[in-house]
C-alpha cells in the first residue's frame, strides 16, 4: 500500500540509512545500497512510499516519489522546519505511531508559508504536546490548544517560557 511520509534525516553518503516517519509504521529506519533513488531525499521531504515490514523487524521501500520539498526557493523559515524534524528524531519513540504528529506535521506543511512566529512557536508546543513534553500548565494548554489565533505580546512571552522548558526536558530517543 502506497503512504505518506516525512523524511526525518537522510545519512547519505556517510550512511546508507533514511529515518522517515511513516503515516502507518511511525518512525522507522530504513537501509539502501548508495544507488537506490533514496540517497536523494531531502530532509523535510514528503514523500509517497511503499513500505513492508519484513520477519525480521526491518523495513523494506518499493517506492518512493517526493512531492514536497519545505525548502523551496527560500519561501519557508529553514529553522523552524529543522526544529519540527530534530523534535521528532530526537522525542519519538521508534516504531511508535502518533497519528496527531503526523498530521500535525502536514498541517504545518500546508500552512508553512503564512505562519508567523506565534503560529511557529504554538505548533512546536503542540508537537512537543503530542510527545508527552508540556508544562503542567493549564493557561499554556488552552493557548496551545484553543486560542490558535490569539496573539498578544504577553502570549508570545508565555509560549516562549514554555518552549524553554520542553526543549530542556526532552527525552532522547535517537
Amino acid at each position: 500500500m502506497i503512504a505518506h511520509a516525512i523524511v526525518l534525516k537522510n545519512y547519505f553518503p556517510h550512511k546508507n540509512k533514511v529515518i522517515i516517519l511513516h503515516e502507518q509504521w511511525g518512525k522507522i529506519s530504513l537501509f539502501f545500497d548508495e544507488k537506490h533513488q533514496a540517497a536523494r531525499l531531502c530532509n523535510g521531504a514528503l514523500i509517497y512510499c511503499q513500505i513492508t515490514k519484513k520477519q525480521n523487524g526491518r523495513y523494506e521501500c518499493d517506492f518512493i516519489d517526493t512531492y514536497f520539498i519545505p525548502f523551496h526557493d527560500g519561501l519557508y523559515d529553514l529553522y523552524f522546519v529543522h526544529d519540527v524534524l530534530k523534535i521528532c528524531l530526537q522525542c519519538m519513540p521508534d516504531q511508535n505511531k502518533v497519528t496527531e504528529v503526523f498530521d500535525l506535521i502536514i498541517e504545518m506543511y500546508q500552512n508553512l508559508a503564512d505562519l508567523d512566529a506565534c503560529h511557529k512557536k504554538i505548533y512546536l508546543l503542540k508537537l512537543f504536546l503530542f510527545l508527552d513534553i508540556f508544562p503542567e500548565d493549564k493557561k499554556i494548554y488552552q493557548l496551545v490548544m484553543q486560542d490558535f489565533k490569539l496573539h498578544d505580546h504577553n502570549v508570545d512571552q508565555v509560549l516562549q517560557k514554555a518552549l524553554q522548558y520542553c526543549w530542556n526536558s526532552q527525552v532522547n530517543y535517537s
